[in-house]
């Protein structure tokens, strides 16, 4: 507070996992300024762009990013230099209204420039109370923190245990790359519930007998992960929500042998199904799902036209509590019992280890390289496994070389952007509107070599 933070204002949060994040994340939070989380891993050109995006008053590091970051053009605080200092204990929180900004993720975009969620006090304080009301964690449990911090998920995962008490066990880097040790790590510290993504559940090698409380999301969930764990009084939800709806919008408690919906919309939210005319549809015909209710955020900052594209006044309850809605993008329909059950993308948004990924924005940096003329990147399952898999026509005389790419994409993007194989291509095959046929690549054989991720 004392170096400017302040109800109405942003400061960017670049830390290794840890309690000092978890404590530096507090602090920012005190002060009633919003937060800008940034992955550890998350490039440094990026940080930047995204920072002086939203007029950020500084960024919150340690020792090691203080040196990492010295192009990031911010003040830069170290956190264990503020921590030192003292004096917490006289601060007074900020007086923080419902409406300023509590944090900020930025997601990837279209064009190329990632956009920023204004997610407010109001959006994320409903959310957890609603969500809890759900989940029914409580004072008892150890929650396991594992999720990125630039990743929304963290957002429920870390705070709805402090609105109970509960205790959380924050995973190092180092816990996590232990996937062998980690249930015999978990069982150890009794952890009790478990937030995490599908994929990570699915490497688990034994069994969990404390854990009583399973929450899924970020992707869809096979029911097979939910029939490996499945046990007496252990509860499984499955959730899901875009970052613009605050974390989670509809879920569910899943049972084994049963479909795997998305659900109903959690306390306050509401849900609408349309066609591309905005037309209401029924039960069993597929739509676009629009998310309505105190979750909804104020829309993209300082990017109107897309906020006016994606949040829209409803037009079907006029006065209602839901007065916006948030258009998904994703194709979902109503089942018989009235849940929610999700289709997939009907726009070229994909999902990657939980992170929502523009496929253009990959695309965008691909072409910006001196050997490739045009890029087209699609998620294929080959072999039971998603991936990302870039198709490239080189540049005349140009040779596609995967590993200069991707050393040229790490310098632009995470590293769950970063395409596992990279495929040489004469021409990108099109539909009649001229359009990429995504359908015709995601079917094309591979060749031969396999550039993996760590090259």
């Amino acid at each position: 507070a004392a170096r400017g933070a302040a109800p109405g204002l942003v400061l960017g949060r670049w830390m290794p996992r840890g309690i000092d994040l978890l404590l530096a994340q507090g602090a920012i939070t005190k002060t009633g300024a919003a937060f800008l989380p940034f992955d550890w891993d998350a490039p440094v050109d990026r940080i930047a762009t995204c920072l002086t995006d939203c007029a950020a008053i500084g960024l919150v590091t340690d020792e090691t990013g203080l040196s990492r970051g010295k192009a990031i053009p911010v003040p830069h605080h170290n956190a264990g230099t503020l921590l030192a200092e003292g004096g917490m204990e006289e601060a007074e929180p900020a007086e923080a209204m419902p409406d300023h900004a509590a944090y900020m993720i930025y997601t990837s975009g279209s064009t190329g420039i990632p956009k920023g969620i204004v997610i407010t006090q109001a959006n994320i304080c409903h959310f957890l109370r609603a969500g809890n009301a759900v989940y029914g964690v409580t004072a008892d449990d150890v929650v396991f923190q594992s999720a990125s911090v630039a990743f929304d998920l963290s957002m429920e995962e870390i705070w709805v245990p402090y609105l109970a008490g509960a205790t959380l066990y924050v995973a190092t880097p180092e816990v996590l790359a232990d996937i062998e040790k980690l249930p015999a790590l978990l069982t150890e510290k009794k952890v009790s519930v478990i937030d995490t993504v599908p994929p990570l559940l699915s490497v688990l090698p034994a069994e969990l007998p404390g854990l009583r409380l399973l929450l899924l999301g970020g992707e869809a969930l096979p029911p097979a992960l939910v029939e490996k764990w499945t046990r007496p009084g252990r509860r499984i939800f499955n959730t899901y929500g875009p970052t613009e709806a605050t974390v989670v919008a509809p879920v569910e408690e899943v049972q084994r042998g049963t479909p795997v919906p998305i659900g109903r919309p959690i306390p306050n939210y509401t849900a609408y199904i349309v066609d591309e005319n905005m037309n209401l549809l029924g039960p069993g015909q597929e739509g676009e799902l629009l998310i309505g209710g105190p979750g909804v955020a104020q829309g993209y900052l300082a990017r109107p036209d897309l906020t006016n594209e994606k949040f829209i006044a409803n037009p079907f309850r006029e006065g209602a509590s839901d007065p916006i809605l948030y258009r998904s993008g994703d194709a979902v329909s109503l089942n018989g019992e009235g849940n929610i059950a999700f289709h997939g993308r009907i726009d070229d948004q994909v999902k990657i280890r939980g992170f929502r990924v523009e496929l253009g924005e990959i695309e965008s940096a691909l072409v910006d390289s001196d050997d490739v003329l045009q890029a087209a990147v699609v998620v294929r399952n080959d072999g039971g496994m998603e991936r990302l898999v870039a198709f490239c026509v080189p540049e005349p005389k140009a040779i596609i070389a995967a590993t200069t790419l991707r050393e040229e994409l790490k310098r632009r993007l995470p590293p769950y952007m970063i395409p596992e194989r990279f495929e040489s291509v004469p021409e990108e095959p099109r539909l009649i509107s001229g359009k990429t046929d995504r359908k015709a690549l995601k079917a094309m054989p591979l060749s031969e070599a396999i550039f993996a991720a760590n090259d």
